[in-house]
């Protein structure tokens, strides 16, 4: 069994008891990882990582970056992949069975339908799991290999994203999507007419100061326009080498999870 942990901030008490309601009614050991808050984010370590994206990034984005690393370094020393979840993440009840199974190699599987596309390789599936060459975003639900985490770590100190952001980057790891989706995060439930269980307001994104003239701001457009520059190849080969589409994904079984509770 895939060891699995929810990422969970101290005074989030409500998200708590909804992941620790859907562990129970699956039988499934999740255990908590305690969230790394803006205030645990000291100014010296804030500084160092905030202007490395294409954009600044806010404390509350490092602060979820950082937690999402703690759970990247124990897969790395223990040695084993863990299943990580935001605790905004509806599961599958497919989701137990899946991380008892027997998976293949690789540094990082997608099991989170997010409603955004992302670029496929064509002919590179077995039906269940399907190879991406480009993710987009989302990072409520993943299992990373002790190999992705040791890649992912190794790169934490030259560069910094939003952590959906930071893990797709391009070239970082090699990515697997798994189909149908076995998460949702709520609020993309509540956008398609489900209710998910739990209030749907995030905790993770925060206003953002609007850009300005300043010389370092060049910097970042100039790192959005590399971005866009290595989409270019992806974008060419759509229908030859690679397919631009969402995960699949049957939304019907998560309704039916939180109807059971």
């Amino acid at each position: 069994m895939i060891a699995a942990a929810y990422i969970n901030l101290s005074r989030a008490s409500e998200r708590r008891a909804f992941m620790e309601g859907q562990a129970e009614r699956l039988g499934l050991d999740l255990a908590r990882f305690a969230a790394i808050s803006t205030d645990d984010v000291d100014e010296v370590r804030f500084e160092a990582l905030h202007d490395r994206w294409e954009r600044p990034m806010t404390r509350t984005e490092v602060a979820a970056l950082l937690s999402h690393a703690g759970l990247w370094q124990r897969a790395m020393e223990t040695n084993a992949p863990i299943a990580i979840f935001e605790d905004d993440a509806v599961l599958s009840p497919r989701l137990p069975d899946v991380l008892a199974g027997t998976l293949p190699a690789f540094d990082l599987i997608n099991l989170e339908y997010f409603a955004r596309r992302k670029f496929y390789r064509r002919y590179a599936s077995d039906g269940v799991m399907f190879d991406v060459a480009r993710d987009k975003a989302g990072a409520a639900a993943y299992i990373i290999s002790p190999e992705g985490a040791r890649k992912a770590l190794a790169d934490l100190d030259r560069h910094a994203a939003p952590a959906d952001a930071f893990l797709y980057a391009s070239g970082r790891l090699d990515i697997t999507q798994m189909e149908p989706a076995l998460a949702v995060q709520a609020e993309i439930l509540h956008r398609n007419g489900i209710d998910p269980g739990i209030r749907t307001v995030t905790q993770i994104h925060t206003p953002r100061p609007p850009s300005s003239a300043r010389p370092e701001n060049w910097l970042f457009g100039w790192r959005r326009f590399l971005t866009h520059l290595r989409l270019v190849p992806l974008h060419l080969g759509r229908g030859t080498f690679y397919e631009f589409r969402q995960p699949r994904v049957d939304l019907s079984e998560f309704s039916r999870d939180q109807s059971a509770s």
